[in-house]
């Protein structure tokens, strides 16, 4: 699995920011260094990653600009099946949902 892109649509301190990590290359190493000054989001974008993977925790320590019911990651990871482009929001639903929001079967 490769993340091609972070979406921070409502996450922390983002609103409506990507950080595009573009086509792999084949051939050629593929590896990103994110640095920054202190508290410019490279631990937020970090936890982000983290919770598009795995869900966003109710008591998220990022919900403190937008609502926790608010709060929305995403992102585009090409996998060896081919692309595909995933949502997390709070709370969590009791269905898988696709980026569309359609319940998608279990």
């Amino acid at each position: 699995m490769r993340l091609r892109r972070l979406d921070l649509t409502r996450y922390g301190h983002f609103t409506d920011r990507s950080i595009d990590f573009g086509e792999a290359s084949p051939g050629e190493p593929d590896f990103h260094v994110i640095y920054g000054l202190n508290e410019a989001g490279k631990s937020t974008s970090l936890a982000a990653y983290l919770d598009l993977l795995f869900g966003i925790e109710e008591r998220s320590n990022y919900g403190f600009l937008h609502s926790y019911q608010t709060m929305e990651v995403g992102g585009i990871v090409d996998l060896a099946e081919g692309r595909a482009e995933l949502r997390r929001c709070f709370p969590r639903r009791p269905f898988p949902r696709s980026v569309q929001d359609d319940v998608l079967p279990r």
